[in-house]
């Protein structure tokens, strides 16, 4: 069963792209954090190399399509899974699909520098790109198309020397080589870099489409339901929460914390957008988590109102509410600052009042 869930539309476009004579030889996979956008430049590793999809050249063949033997590949498949190429790339075991991102991969000192290691590093270093470029040289060890996927592309933002030394090689790439940017964050990226890149936007997958997933491998259909739930549209997330439930406890947690902040006034909100953004700049993750947790509160609060017949201005009050989110949403994936973006989506929200809980009830005296 393919990793993949959701995205057919992008998977034909792949799969139009890895049999045309001449695939593009960068690709940006932008989108929301485990939505697939590694998953996806993975399948086009294996769409480019399969041995079934691309018969291997012998001796005396042609390299044009009136060779018969492209003639007889059709022009959308998908990958075989059993040929040599693409067992490899499914187990992370071949030598021409590498991943570059921060830390220590691909490090190559300029001769006769003193240089540390940095394997904890969140950047992209310079010294990572000269021995990527190095590497993008050569001919593959034995790939149709090497493939080499930079994930997160936007740490390289961080690092301006780094991003300006790939530019060169994302102008002129060799033949042979194909990159994949990954990111959650293109505005991070400079637009030289964007404009040589075939962008493909990889948007959350409907909850339908990842629940019969989960149930196609064996998740047991009630759990499916609540982690397909629970994911907002991020496959990934969906697969944690399904093999770890107690994940989404964690997020109970979470929409508790959405609670009380709903129920504040603009000090505390506003100290809350000043946290959320410095959480931002150190974990986007986590704090994308807990911006699905407050969708799922004003939800959950507008779903409740109109079965026990709330007022208009409370339900009116939850439909601008989840407006905001969506807009902080999309206020992050461009050069808004976040505390701004946090502090307006907040003070959209209105104040409620939370439910008593039995420990803070009067005690009744006779």
């Amino acid at each position: 069963m393919s990793a993949l869930i959701g995205h057919r539309g992008i998977l034909r476009e792949l799969q139009s792209l890895a049999m045309s004579e001449e695939p593009p030889h960068a690709l940006l996979f932008a989108g929301p954090e485990s939505t697939g956008r590694t998953t996806l430049a993975i399948e086009y590793a294996r769409l480019l190399n399969c041995e079934q999809l691309h018969p291997p050249v012998t001796a005396g063949s042609s390299l044009f399509a009136e060779d018969p033997a492209f003639q007889s590949v059709p022009k959308s498949a998908v990958p075989c899974g059993e040929c040599r190429p693409c067992r490899l790339i499914e187990e992370g075991a071949h030598p021409d699909v590498i991943t570059l991102g921060p830390g220590d991969a691909l490090c190559r000192p300029r001769d006769g520098e003193s240089h540390t290691a940095h394997p904890d590093s969140r950047d992209i270093r310079i010294c990572q790109v000269r021995g990527l470029i190095d590497l993008a040289s050569r001919f593959p060890f034995e790939a149709r198309y090497r493939m080499v996927i930079i994930d997160p592309a936007d740490r390289l933002y961080r690092n301006g020397a780094a991003a300006h030394t790939i530019l060169k090689t994302l102008e002129e790439p060799p033949g042979h080589t194909v990159f994949c940017l990954v990111t959650a964050a293109p505005e991070d990226l400079l637009e030289t870099i964007v404009s040589r890149c075939r962008r493909i936007d990889v948007r959350p997958v409907p909850r339908s489409e990842i629940e019969a997933s989960l149930v196609a491998r064996a998740v047991e259909p009630a759990l499916a339901a609540r982690a397909a739930e629970a994911s907002h549209g991020s496959p990934g997330r969906a697969i944690q929460f399904a093999a770890q439930p107690g994940l989404m406890g964690d997020r109970g947690r979470l929409l508790e914390r959405c609670a009380r902040v709903a129920s504040e006034g603009t000090g505390p909100r506003f100290r809350y957008a000043a946290d959320a953004a410095e959480r931002w700049r150190k974990d986007r993750l986590a704090v994308l988590v807990e911006i699905d947790a407050w969708e799922s509160f004003w939800e959950e609060r507008l779903r409740g109102g109109a079965s026990e017949g709330a007022g208009h201005d409370e339900l009116a009050g939850a439909l601008e509410a989840m407006k905001a989110i969506r807009q902080v949403r999309e206020d992050l994936q461009t050069n808004v600052i976040p505390r701004s973006a946090f502090e307006l989506m907040l003070l959209s929200f209105p104040r409620v009042t939370l439910a008593a809980s039995p420990e803070e009830e009067p005690v009744a005296y006779a």
